[in-house]
């Protein structure tokens, strides 16, 4: 385990724990959640290729779309599920007050978010 210059929480602002294999990554997810009592899961980042751990009830799959923009022309995330955009829209309202909207991809599988019609 290391930490990666390239990858900081969104939601503290520090350095996220970086695994650059899969298996460590599931053991560290194990430990973690039999050390604070609930469920943490493991994903590989779009960023830096590496793999992050996260608590369940926070965990969105996404990637990056390449048709899609925002406002500001970033790429935007792209969701694999319906609920997985919805619970990002959910931790975004609660931790940043921003009310998102769902709407799906024209172009491929999946949900985007945006402040548009809210």
């Amino acid at each position: 385990m290391y930490y990666s210059i390239q990858c900081i929480s969104q939601r503290t602002g520090q350095l996220l724990k970086t695994y650059q294999f899969k298996f460590s990554d599931d053991q560290a997810a194990n430990q973690t959640s039999l050390t604070l009592g609930k469920a943490i899961v493991s994903y590989q980042c779009d960023r830096c290729s590496y793999w992050h751990l996260c608590p369940e009830e926070r965990h969105t799959p996404s990637e990056t779309c390449h048709y899609c923009t925002s406002g500001e022309g970033k790429p935007k995330q792209l969701y694999t599920s319906y609920q997985s955009a919805k619970r990002r829209a959910n931790c975004l309202f609660h931790e940043k007050k921003l009310r998102l909207s769902i709407y799906e991809c024209r172009y491929q599988h999946g949900w985007h978010l945006t402040k548009s019609g809210n």
